[in-house]
């Protein structure tokens, strides 16, 4: 058998990593303008009790395997029918990776440093700074009216509250050089095709929470800029990320007021999806997600794949920090992981 290296067929015991993602137009194509190198289906067929669309390839020596929801399934429950059937066919997987896009949570007030505030196409981590802080928390408007979410809002997802500890290094290695200019942030983003760059910084508008968008607007040329937020405004397109609380349901949030009241509820939330809670119901996983909106009315389309494109570039640069050598020392993700058992790292 040839050297791993220059092989373009696996089994499937031999993939390590899941990268699970849920808007197959935008998402996906993001996911895999990532891989280093596309393999050919493994030798030993997916069983035909798995319904999911796999495609398969490597990076930085890391086997991984793409999944993604099928067109118009969003929702946690579509998300969660992903991960049952994944880790039941690759049985040697390590880590989980939920990339994606989402809507951001602004700070209020905004703070004087620009990268510090929450701009489209930035990326949020579900790895909150302050200890303790949950890293997904579940909303449901069945359980409490819009007028006091607290309740609702308060449902927390699982026992742990922490990513693994292994896992926890890894980010703080790549903390640690992203704070020190040594990641690889800018040249993962040059693989990207012309789609997916950068929409310009003019078109990175936030509107004060009270102002609504015009009725019967498709986008924001007509929109009052006298009722932009005032805050420091970014000098570069250079890549941002955040550390935070990310709320989860399977409501959209489609509206400022009702998205600062949740933001009030938990002040380390940054930003607001709608399948993440699924997913982690069944698995232990990084959650990464790009902001392409600001969960309010003026939401449009047009950040959507910038903003899957740095989360996927924020997914590479985690799997260039985790060696594929360190990635073997993980326990395996069990085919019945639950919330309530994490996924326990070897010492």
């Amino acid at each position: 058998m040839p050297p791993t290296s220059h092989r373009t067929r696996f089994f499937r015991h031999e993939y390590t990593v899941g990268w699970l993602c849920a808007v197959s137009e935008v998402e996906l194509p993001a996911a895999m303008q990532m891989l280093d190198v596309f393999h050919d289906d493994p030798y030993d067929p997916v069983p035909s009790s798995d319904d999911n669309a796999y495609t398969f390839g490597s990076i930085n020596g890391h086997n991984v395997v793409i999944a993604c929801l099928p067109p118009n399934s969003p929702g946690k429950v579509s998300a969660a029918r992903l991960v049952a059937p994944l880790s039941q066919s690759f049985t040697n997987m390590k880590v989980h990776l939920f990339v994606g896009i989402g809507a951001g949570i602004p700070r209020t007030p905004s703070t004087t440093d620009a990268k510090k505030n929450i701009h489209l196409g930035d990326v949020v981590v579900g790895w909150p700074a302050e200890t303790g802080s949950p890293i997904i928390v579940q909303y449901d408007f069945r359980y409490a009216e819009s007028s006091d979410v607290g309740a609702g809002a308060q449902r927390l997802l699982g026992h742990d509250q922490t990513p693994d500890r292994r896992l926890i290094s890894v980010l703080g290695k790549l903390l640690g050089a992203y704070s020190a200019g040594r990641t690889k942030f800018p040249k993962i983003e040059e693989s990207l095709n012309e789609d997916f760059q950068h929409p310009g910084l003019e078109h990175d508008r936030l509107y004060k929470s009270e102002y609504a968008h015009p009725k019967g607007e498709i986008d924001c040329s007509n929109c009052d800029s006298g009722h932009l937020v005032d805050r420091p405004k970014r000098q570069t397109t250079d890549f941002v990320f955040h550390r935070g609380t990310i709320l989860s349901g399977d409501s959209f949030v489609g509206g400022a007021e009702l998205r600062d009241k949740l933001a009030n509820v938990h002040n380390t939330a940054l930003c607001i999806e709608m399948e993440a809670s699924g997913v982690i119901d069944q698995t232990r996983c990084l959650v990464i997600r790009g902001i392409c909106d600001y969960a309010d009315t003026h939401v449009n389309r047009m950040w959507q794949k910038y903003a899957a494109g740095t989360a996927a570039v924020f997914a590479k640069q985690f799997l260039h920090t985790l060696q594929p050598q360190a990635i073997e020392r993980f326990d395996t993700i069990p085919s019945t992981s639950r919330s309530k058992s994490r996924t326990r790292i070897k010492e």
